[in-house]
Order: structure tokens, then C-alpha cells, then sequence
């Protein structure tokens, strides 16, 4: 049996004509609509009350874009379920551009997985602008317990349990513990918090044995020794703390970092995803952007091209998924 496609009878010079035309109309309604936009306001929605550092990172970026793009960016806090809200919430907005989300791995990432309640897929249902920012994550313990080097830390576990304060269950933190049980087989047991604060206060005052933040927090503690750092989960030793070592130095494969970056719903036209890129740029290159990031802990980090950020939040997304399985995390929200 011959099959044959449908095609016109007749290829006429109208049909010709025609077909230029449809395609020629096409191909300038789309640089139109990428010329136009943005023509009104933009919502960025952030998964948690206001003054948090994710809230923070979202009104520096919203200013940022609002310069470079000449239209009002807004905030609009949607908290709620470890900020899975918001994100479902940007998953299912119209992908125009005009509804934006900034957040981290734990609600885009982390908590969706650990929740069992898969609402939206954050490889499918988003779309990754770029990397705005990225904090790295350490280890630290009360001076007094007598370790220099996390190898000591891991020794101590395994002559008795060894506490570990983190900002709550299912966040990057909790992850970096996990992984570093994962990893050693050491005796360590997480202790969960409500925030970072709180964990620090109380290795400093010795309830507890050690304690997970981003190297910001730490910092002025570890200054006035207070509190020692053993290691940061990077893959190199930060400039500004060339004597503390990475996590990966004792133990191979250890790094995490906890970054904050900007989406957009899946399907989001590319001219538009490369204009907030192209804003993003712009506001990373301002020197006064750069030292609001740096003196909240976080180190301002996006390249020309997302698609090493959207690489790496792939990466995450299978990488924490496994673990998550693994170790049998579970978030009741």
C-alpha cells in the first residue's frame, strides 16, 4: 500500500506568496512580543515572610530588574508549606514573564520531594533564569570540644553521639548533615531548629556539639572564637577564610552550595527569559548590588549563559531526590 501525504494539488505562486507571508508575520509577531515586554509591572514571589534572607535576595533583585527593565518589580510574599506554595503557585502562572519566583533548592528542590506531594516538577513545570547569588554552607562546633578538623568530628561520633543543630528538617542544611552521615557512617544526631539563630546560640553555649549555617552567619563568631569552623562545603577554601578547610578535604565529595536564583514558568518565551536575563546581568555588574550580597553572606554569582545554572539545578534535583529516598527524609507540612 502506497500512502501518500497530503499536499496542495497546485503550487501556485499565491500559495508561495502566502506561505512567505504567514512565516514573515510569524517571525516579526515574535520580536514584537519580545520588544514589548515588559510593558507593565512584574511580580517576583517569594515562599517566605518578609525579612528572611530569601526575602532579602528577592527585594535586591526586584530593584535590580526594576533599573535595568524600566517597569515597576514587585514582592509579593506567598509563605507556606516550606515555601512549596509559592513555587506551585509560579508553576502554574501564565508563562508571560510577569510572574517571576525567587527561591533556593529547599522549596524548589528539596521540599516538594521530601513532602510526597508532587504538585508541580521543577525541571518540567519551570524554567531557570539564571543563578542570582550563592551562600556557602559550613560546619562548626563549640571551641571547647576539643576537634580541630571534621576527621576529629567523625572520630568523636564513633565513641559517641555527636549532635548537629540545623535551621529545620528537609532544608540544603539538613541535606549537608545527612550527607555527611551518608558519607562517614559517623554517629551523628540532627537536632532541628526553628532557623539558623537559635542552633548557633546553643553550640555556643554548649547544649549542643555542632551546628550547619552559611559561612555569613558564622563568621563574626568564628572571629572572636566563639565558635570554630571546621569546614565549608565548597570546592575551594574561601579567600577571605584561607585557613579553614573545605568539608572535602576530609571528606571526599562533600560540597553543597546553597544558592539563590530566579525562575519563571515553564513555556516562558525565550526572548523574554533572555531579557530578565540580561537584567539580571546588569544588576550583578553594579558594585553596590555586589557588597548588599556580600555583607549578607551570600556571594554574587551568574554567568552570560543559564545554562550552567539550569545544569546544576538538574543536578540538585536528582542528586537531593536520591538522597532524600535514601535517608528517609520526610517533611509533614
Amino acid at each position: 500500500m502506497i500512502v501518500r501525504e497530503s499536499y496542495p494539488s497546485r503550487i501556485t505562486r499565491r500559495n508561495v506568496l502566502g506561505l512567505g507571508a504567514g512565516l514573515v508575520a510569524g517571525l516579526c509577531g515574535d520580536v514584537a512580543f519580545a520588544q514589548a515586554y515588559p510593558a507593565k509591572p512584574i511580580r517576583i514571589i517569594v515562599g517566605f515572610v518578609p525579612g528572611g534572607s530569601t526575602d532579602f535576595g528577592a527585594r535586591m533583585i526586584s530593584a535590580g530588574l526594576a533599573d535595568a527593565l524600566g517597569v515597576p518589580v514587585v514582592v509579593e510574599n506567598k509563605p507556606g508549606a516550606t515555601g512549596v506554595i509559592a513555587s506551585e503557585y509560579v508553576a502554574g502562572a501564565p508563562p508571560d514573564g510577569y510572574t517571576l519566583l525567587v527561591g533556593t533548592a529547599t522549596p524548589i528542590i528539596i521540599a516538594p520531594q521530601a513532602m510526597g506531594r508532587q504538585s508541580f516538577n521543577a525541571l518540567k513545570d519551570l524554567t531557570a533564569v539564571n543563578m542570582v547569588a550563592e551562600s556557602p554552607m559550613a560546619l562548626a562546633v563549640n571551641p571547647g570540644l576539643g576537634v580541630k578538623r571534621v576527621k576529629d568530628l567523625v572520630a568523636l561520633s564513633r565513641t559517641r553521639p555527636v549532635t548537629v543543630g540545623t535551621s529545620g528538617l528537609g532544608g540544603t542544611l539538613h541535606l549537608l548533615v545527612e550527607s555527611l552521615i551518608q558519607s562517614t557512617g559517623g554517629n551523628f544526631v540532627v537536632v532541628p531548629y526553628k532557623g539558623s539563630g537559635p542552633t548557633i546560640t546553643d553550640t555556643i553555649a554548649g547544649h549542643i556539639d555542632a551546628t550547619v549555617s552559611d559561612v555569613g552567619s558564622f563568621l563574626p563568631f568564628h572571629n572572636d572564637g566563639k565558635l570554630l569552623m571546621l569546614g565549608i562545603a565548597s570546592e575551594k577554601r574561601m579567600d577571605v577564610l584561607p585557613n579553614v578547610p573545605t568539608l572535602q578535604e576530609d571528606v571526599p565529595g562533600l560540597v553543597m552550595v546553597s544558592w539563590t536564583g530566579l525562575f519563571a514558568p515553564a513555556k516562558t518565551p525565550k526572548p523574554i527569559i533572555d531579557t530578565l536575563n540580561a537584567g539580571l546581568m546588569k544588576m550583578i555588574a553594579r558594585d553596590d548590588v555586589r557588597k548588599q550580597f556580600i555583607k549578607s553572606g551570600a556571594t554574587v554569582y551568574a554567568q552570560p549563559d543559564p545554562a550552567a545554572f539550569q545544569k546544576l539545578v538538574a543536578t540538585d534535583y536528582q542528586r537531593f531526590g536520591k538522597l532524600i529516598k535514601e535517608r528517609g527524609i520526610v517533611i509533614k507540612d
